[in-house]
Order: C-alpha cells, then sequence, then structure tokens
C-alpha cells in the first residue's frame, strides 16, 4: 500500500473527540467501581447495626474525610497517567500528602497516649488481617473498572498508571467498609486502612505492564 493511500485510509470518516473524553470515562470508571463495591458490600457483609449511630459521631464523617480526599486527588493523578507525558510528580505528592498526614496522625495519637495505654491502640493480629482483607475486597470493583477503563486511553508509564488506579481503588474500598466496619480509635483505622491503600497500589502495579499494554 502506498504512504497516500494510507494516510487516506487512516483519515477516513474521522470524529471529533468527545471533550473532556478522558476525565468523563475515568468519572464513569469512578461511579462504576463505587456501586460494585457498595453491592459486595451488601452482598457478602451487609451494613452495620450501629450505623445510625455512628453517623451521629463526628469521628464517622472524620473517618470518611480521609478516603474521600485520597479519591479526589487519586482521580486527577490518574488523569494525567492516562495522558501520555503529562507530568505527574506533583500529582503524586499531592495524592500521597494526606496518606502521610494520617500516618504521621496515627503516630501521634499513640505517642500522646501514655505509655500503659498505647498497647490497646495497637491492632491485635486477626484485626490486622480482617480489615486489611476486607478493604482489599472491596476495593477489587473499582480496580477493575478504573484499570479497564486506562487501557481505552493511552497510559504510557504501565506500571505507575497501574499503581495509581490501585491507589484510587485502596481509598474507594477504604470508603465503602467504612459503612460496615465499627467505630475504632484512630491508630487502628488509620494505620489499617493505610495499610491496604499501599497494597492495592502494589496489586495495580503489578497488573499495569500487562493489562495496560497496547
Amino acid at each position: 500500500m502506498r504512504t497516500h493511500d494510507l494516510v487516506s485510509r487512516l483519515a477516513h470518516e474521522l470524529a471529533p473527540i468527545e471533550r473532556d473524553a478522558i476525565s468523563k470515562r475515568l468519572n464513569r470508571a469512578l461511579l462504576l467501581g463505587m456501586a460494585g463495591g457498595t453491592m459486595l458490600l451488601v452482598v457478602v457483609f451487609g451494613v452495620s447495626s450501629s450505623m445510625p449511630e455512628q453517623m451521629l459521631s463526628s469521628r464517622f464523617w472524620i473517618r470518611l474525610a480521609f478516603p474521600l480526599v485520597v479519591i479526589a486527588a487519586a482521580l486527577q493523578l490518574v488523569q494525567r497517567l492516562a495522558r501520555p507525558g503529562a507530568s505527574v510528580k506533583f500529582a503524586w505528592l499531592i495524592t500521597l500528602l494526606p496518606i502521610a498526614a494520617m500516618m504521621l496522625g496515627a503516630l501521634g495519637f499513640i505517642l500522646a497516649t501514655p505509655a500503659e495505654f498505647r498497647l490497646n491502640l495497637v491492632p491485635s493480629g486477626t484485626m490486622w488481617g480482617t480489615t486489611i482483607a476486607n478493604t482489599i475486597l472491596l476495593s477489587l470493583p473499582s480496580l477493575i473498572a478504573m484499570i479497564q477503563a486506562m487501557r481505552r486511553l493511552a497510559p504510557t508509564r504501565l506500571a505507575l498508571s497501574g499503581a495509581g488506579a490501585g491507589l484510587l481503588a485502596g481509598a474507594q474500598g477504604v470508603l465503602i467498609y467504612a459503612l460496615y466496619c465499627p467505630s475504632m480509635p484512630v491508630p487502628y483505622w488509620g494505620i489499617l486502612h493505610v495499610l491496604a491503600i499501599f497494597m492495592t497500589t502494589a496489586i495495580g502495579a503489578a497488573l499495569g505492564p500487562g493489562y495496560l499494554r497496547w
């Protein structure tokens, strides 16, 4: 085939790209993942019977604020990762900032507690596994939806793109799991939920090079 014919065929019936196509596609994936995770929560765990009482406490809304902030920042990060050549250093910084603040807050809370009571603020062995595993499970619909959406875009840094999708999905899993897990001290959910987000980030980074390849 001659070059002129190839160019003509490629240019045939071109249609304009939808405005804000990347953000719209990722927002749809975000909503789809949230819906899937919430349905999974209801089917597997149900909703906590103490939820009405928890909603009246400020601790519950503070616990929701953390994943919501991370989701908002991670969505901007993923949008940049989906564009070839877009700078992501500042987006990573903004995304990791609330996570670092949560870790420092949990550490400060522990250090401010009298030494004889500090062990009560550290999660037990069974709670480590249960909380992290449940959060990762509830993040899987979001991870699948987000990676599937990114696959149809143009990510070039595949491991980083997968990590960004995993981080966003992990924050969604934390948000959804907050509707089930009981009220806990700040270090409990601060440490466990941050670890769950890091694990979903690692899962996304591992999936990215294979699944996001063009």
